[in-house]
C-alpha cells in the first residue's frame, strides 16, 4: 500500500515541536469548543524523563476532517467532510503513547495540544487492519482521520486517490451498530450512521 503524506504546513510543524519541547501537560478544551475532540484528557503532567531514553518523536502526520450532523443526516458522506487541522502520532520507547493535534480554526491562530486515549492508541491497530487487505495493498491512498463530533465517532479514513474506493475504519469505542476496526466502504458506514445522526440532531434541536 502506498500512503501519500501531504506536505505539512510549517506553522503546524512548529506547533508540534513546541508541544514536545515542554513538560507534557494535556489540556482538554471546553466541551463546546470547536477543537474539543473525543481524545482529550484532563490536565496531567508526565513523570520526569529518563535522560538515557530517547524522547518522544512525532510520526505519521495526517490531516483531520469533520462531518457535521446535518450533513450526515442529509445523506452526504465523506464528500461533506471539511479539513480542521493536522495530527501526528507520538512514539516513545517503540510504541504510540499519544498524539499532537493542531487545529486550524477559521480566522484564528493554530491551536496545538497533546492527546491520549483509545482513539489515539487505537490508530496503530486500524492501520494494521487496512494494510492486511489485498486490494488496499495494491492501492494508492491518503491517510486521514475523520471525526463526527455529534456521534462521538472517530474513524481512520483511507482516501482513494486513484478511484472511488474510500475506506473508513472506526476506532473503538464505536457507536451501536458499528464494528470497531472493521474496514467499511465509506458510503456504507455513512449510510449506517444516517438514522442515528438524524435522531441525535432532532433531539438536540427539540
Amino acid at each position: 500500500m502506498v500512503l501519500r503524506v501531504p506536505e505539512t504546513p510549517e506553522h503546524a510543524r512548529e506547533a508540534v515541536r513546541a508541544v514536545l519541547a515542554t513538560p507534557r501537560r494535556r489540556t482538554a478544551p471546553p466541551p463546546d469548543s470547536a477543537f474539543a475532540g473525543p481524545s482529550g484528557s484532563p490536565d496531567a503532567e508526565a513523570d520526569d524523563a529518563d535522560p538515557d531514553v530517547p524522547g518522544p518523536t512525532a510520526v505519521c502526520p495526517h490531516r483531520m476532517f469533520e462531518i457535521d450532523l446535518a450533513d450526515l443526516a442529509a445523506g452526504r458522506g465523506v464528500e461533506a467532510a471539511r479539513p480542521v487541522g493536522w495530527r501526528w502520532l507520538i512514539h516513545e520507547r517503540g510504541r504510540t503513547v499519544g498524539a499532537v493535534e493542531v487545529a486550524e480554526p477559521v480566522g484564528g491562530p493554530p491551536l496545538a495540544r497533546f492527546t491520549e486515549g483509545p482513539f489515539t492508541t487505537g490508530t496503530d491497530a486500524a492501520v494494521a487492519t487496512v494494510r492486511s487487505l489485498p486490494h488496499v495493498e495494491r492501492g494508492y491512498y491518503e491517510l486521514r482521520l475523520l471525526h463526527i463530533p455529534g456521534l462521538y465517532t472517530v474513524a481512520l479514513w483511507l482516501a482513494d486517490l486513484v478511484g472511488w474506493q474510500d475506506l473508513l475504519v472506526p476506532l473503538a469505542p464505536a457507536p451501536p451498530g458499528v464494528q470497531p476496526l472493521r474496514p467499511y466502504p465509506a458510503a456504507e458506514l455513512a449510510h449506517t450512521l444516517v438514522a442515528r445522526g438524524a435522531h441525535v440532531l432532532t433531539t438536540t434541536q427539540a
